[in-house]
């Protein structure tokens, strides 16, 4: 999927807002172990994808960084006038150009978004070669969330029923998406994942990982071993490298690091 005419360029606020931006996520810890993750090169140039109100983008300017971008769908509650922002819908084509960005952050996007092949196709469309692409999520794959699961029936992603009748139904945590299938969508639009991290790791899952964290990797790794699926034995050691990862089975946040081939 590609741009056919040049987007409009961005715009910069003539004043500051009244306002500084502030963290609208649950786990503002996720902000400071994103920026850790963040190049050496304060020339990067790097776009905040669903950045809010510009909380994330103005840590990065604060940080040094001179290219930061940022895109939401809601212009009006963007505070960071240093930053060049467009306003974006995030379920169609952003309007930036093939092979464009350094770096390309989301941050607790990808589960509002109702079609992900068409999210994370863009993100990889407009890093370019040799760039990377950092998503973090709600983990639904961690044993505390699979336990929550069990018991109730809902991840704790969304652990109560979704209001069916809120008019920004997006706000709400509509569309979780498992670290597999990330590994899924970023392999197949040409990336490879260098790294899966978390914001932190949680007391609960800490303490099924004593007893399950052994018994799993066995099931896991015999399962996908079979010579049924040998066809897929590339995936497979993908997975087991990022899915029995202690990130995933303990941490609250997935932080996933993807490089673009």
């Amino acid at each position: 999927m590609s741009i056919a005419e040049p987007p409009a360029p961005p715009r910069r606020a003539t004043q500051a807002p009244a306002e500084a931006p502030r963290a609208i996520t649950f786990q503002p810890c996720i902000y400071g172990r994103v920026l850790e993750l963040m190049p050496d090169d304060r020339g990067a140039t790097i776009l905040d994808v669903g950045a809010g109100q510009g909380y994330f983008a103005r840590q990065l300017t604060d940080a040094g960084y001179t290219a930061v971008e940022a895109c939401d769908f809601v212009e009006e509650q963007f505070r960071c006038p240093e930053v060049a922002f467009r306003q974006a819908d995030l379920s169609v084509a952003l309007p930036y150009p093939d092979d464009h960005f350094d770096v390309v952050v989301s941050i607790e996007v990808v589960e509002h978004i109702e079609n992900h092949f068409v999210f994370l196709h863009e993100l990889m469309r407009i890093t370019r070669p040799g760039g990377r692409v950092i998503i973090t999520t709600p983990n639904v794959m961690s044993l505390s969330s699979r336990w929550h699961f069990f018991l109730f029936g809902y991840d704790d992603c969304a652990p109560l029923p979704i209001n069916p009748h809120c008019e920004q139904y997006f706000l709400q945590h509509i569309n979780p998406i498992s670290l597999a299938m990330l590994l899924f969508h970023l392999e197949r639009n040409g990336a490879e994942v260098v790294d899966v991290t978390t914001n932190r790791y949680r007391k609960g899952s800490r303490i099924m990982g004593v007893v399950l964290k052994p018994i799993l990797r066995w099931l896991l790794r015999r399962r996908l071993a079979h010579p049924r699926h040998a066809d897929r034995s590339a995936a497979s050691a993908v997975h087991l490298r990022w899915v029995l990862s202690d990130a995933n089975l303990l941490g609250r946040i997935t932080i996933a690091v993807a490089e673009k081939r």
